[in-house]
């Protein structure tokens, strides 16, 4: 049997250039890359909260402001809470008035800024797809596990570069945001803070 010699070029693994040029491509941007393939658009209801909100876009560079969020509901919904520490580029959940998790995350841009204050999480989508924003290779973001807290603002699983890199939203880690969003319900409040 003829063993293949040191100059024999494999075509079945992926040059160097060709990894570092992908890797480049879906590093940055809201929706970097998951772990699953993203799903296809699809026009499908969403559960939200009793609230009417602005989903007007706001000129760039405009901080937004924060709305009051759907009235208080049942005392279960003011068990569970989130603060966003904008400064630290941190997240911390609480549940009864004691932090229970935390970790990194990635807020708006300059130009993009997250909204500032106090708001409720208004609905919920494990697969949501950007109707606004595209990726690098021109296709929709996938915003996977995304929690809705004010207007076109949510918290989601995106790429973490350690310093503020969206359009607005709030992104998280794949692990961090599948715990949200089984923990979090409709109600429950969202805090952003500098």
């Amino acid at each position: 049997m003829e063993q293949p010699s040191d100059t024999t070029t494999r075509r079945d693994h992926p040059t160097a250039p060709t990894i570092l040029l992908a890797v480049t491509l879906l590093g940055s941007g809201c929706a970097a890359p998951p772990e699953r393939p993203a799903p296809e658009p699809v026009d499908a209801p969403v559960a939200t909260a009793p609230a009417t909100v602005d989903t007007e876009p706001q000129p760039p560079g405009t901080p937004p402001t924060a709305d009051p969020g759907p009235p208080s509901g049942p005392s279960d919904a003011a068990r569970r809470a989130i603060r966003i520490d904008l400064a630290e580029q941190r997240f911390t959940y609480i549940e009864d008035g004691e932090p229970v998790h935390s970790g990194p995350i990635s807020s708006g841009r300059a130009g993009h800024p997250t909204p500032r204050g106090r708001f409720a999480v208004l609905a919920k989508d494990i697969d949501k797809v950007s109707s606004r924003y595209t990726n690098q290779l021109g296709w929709q973001a996938w915003m996977p596990y995304a929690i809705q807290f004010h207007g076109n603002y949510f918290l989601h699983e995106g790429w973490l570069p350690g310093y503020p890199d969206s359009h607005g939203c709030v992104r998280v880690g794949e692990r961090d945001a599948r715990f949200l969003f089984e923990r979090l319900r409709l109600g429950d409040r969202v805090e952003v803070v500098d």
